[in-house]
């Protein structure tokens, strides 16, 4: 059985952010009369997937666990961030995308 290099890993993470980051600037600069505000609005959730699945496989071995008592911490830690980057998105990206935002879901 072939052993996976060390470094592949992270390979495909910087890929899946690298592509998180072409996806959102072909959705929102490039095709954004294209497609009507809402549609963009529930399209922002793909980039979003895949920057925060980036950054979390890049940030993994920095922050993984060593030992049974501080995977309560990590998972603080995880959390946080997600919810920064969470955060990030709902208000600063999609107020970009549609400043009135309810209006652009119908509410």
């Amino acid at each position: 059985m072939d052993k996976i290099k060390s470094n592949t890993p992270q390979k495909i993470y910087w890929i899946v952010l690298i592509l998180s980051i072409l996806i959102g600037y072909l959705l929102f600069i490039v095709l954004k009369e294209q497609f009507n505000v809402q549609t963009l609005v529930f399209l922002s959730g793909i980039p979003f997937l895949l920057f925060t699945t980036g950054v979390f496989g890049l940030l993994w071995p920095k922050i993984k666990p060593t030992g049974d008592a501080i995977y309560i911490t990590h998972a603080l830690w995880i959390g946080l961030l997600f919810i920064i980057l969470f955060f990030i998105h709902v208000w600063v990206i999609l107020p970009r995308i549609c400043p009135s935002f309810g209006s652009c879901l119908g509410v």
